[in-house]
């Protein structure tokens, strides 16, 4: 999301998945692990590498994750207690302290490789751009509808595939980001992106239809705190400070709390 909102006006930006495959994150990974031995901190402080975002995908994390120790990791984020415990199952296999005496001594990686912006190199197709708008959408959706209705924070949201994915503020920007950017050069216009967040948002509906206390955004998208939120991180995501989405998400749930408040004292 940081990365996305820097380059904001230097063109539109690689679709979300393929974010991974770039220069720029490939020399930045590479370059936390060289400063951080070359500072002394090995043995002294943890270097922590990684994310795994799919709580229910345990054995594809138990074969993957270990190419974190590799790169040089002395611990990573996990998303509950049985991942932990799988996930140290890893250090068990990799002596950490020599894999990283071995990534010592190798040249330091290229600061001119971490300032390549990731930016798509041909266009895009039709069907590519409304893939990644509906991806977008409805993760965005996902997220602030708990957020702003519910109170709930980092969570299990399902994706278009109905695969749960954590989600949390940092995974919100940079889609809200994104999303911006493209709309920013041109990429989208204004009308998919509201045509896309109304069809979102019946699935995000569907989706969370057996929740307790969930309102429904599709029927009355205008009226929903929650839906005008995701909106606003996207349509005013260019001049957010730094692409940031706290201050939409709080002004949006002040209302809900001032309604809730309200309704008490009535």
């Amino acid at each position: 999301g940081d990365e996305i909102h820097t380059c904001m006006l230097a063109g539109p930006v690689v679709r979300k998945a393929d974010m991974k495959k770039q220069n720029w994150i490939q020399s930045y990974e590479a370059g936390n692990v060289d400063v951080g031995l070359h500072c002394g901190l090995q043995g002294k402080a943890q270097i922590g590498k990684g994310m795994w975002a799919k709580p229910d995908s345990m054995k594809d994390m138990l074969d993957g994750k270990i190419s974190e120790l590799m790169a040089g990791a002395s611990t990573a984020w996990v998303p509950s207690p049985a991942a932990a415990t799988l996930h140290s199952l890893h250090y068990h296999h990799v002596n950490v302290p020599e894999r990283q005496m071995q990534l010592a001594m190798r040249p330091a990686a290229k600061i001119e490789l971490l300032l390549e912006p990731p930016l798509v190199a041909q266009k895009l197709t039709d069907e590519e751009i409304a893939h990644e708008l509906k991806e977008n959408a409805q993760s965005i959706l996902g997220y602030v509808v708990r957020w702003i209705d519910l109170g709930i924070g980092c969570s299990k949201v399902p994706d278009l595939s109905n695969v749960g994915l954590m989600e949390d503020r940092a995974t919100l920007r940079i889609s809200s980001q994104l999303m911006a950017n493209w709309l920013h050069h041109g990429v989208v216009s204004e009308m998919q992106v509201r045509e896309t967040f109304h069809e979102m948002a019946k699935l995000v509906d569907q989706q969370n239809a057996r929740e307790p206390n969930y309102i429904p955004m599709s029927t009355n998208p205008e009226q929903s705190p929650a839906f005008q939120a995701a909106l606003k991180l996207v349509l005013e995501g260019k001049k957010a400070p730094n692409g940031y989405t706290e201050y939409t998400l709080h002004e949006f749930r002040k209302r809900i709390k001032g309604d809730i408040t309200l309704r008490a004292k009535m």
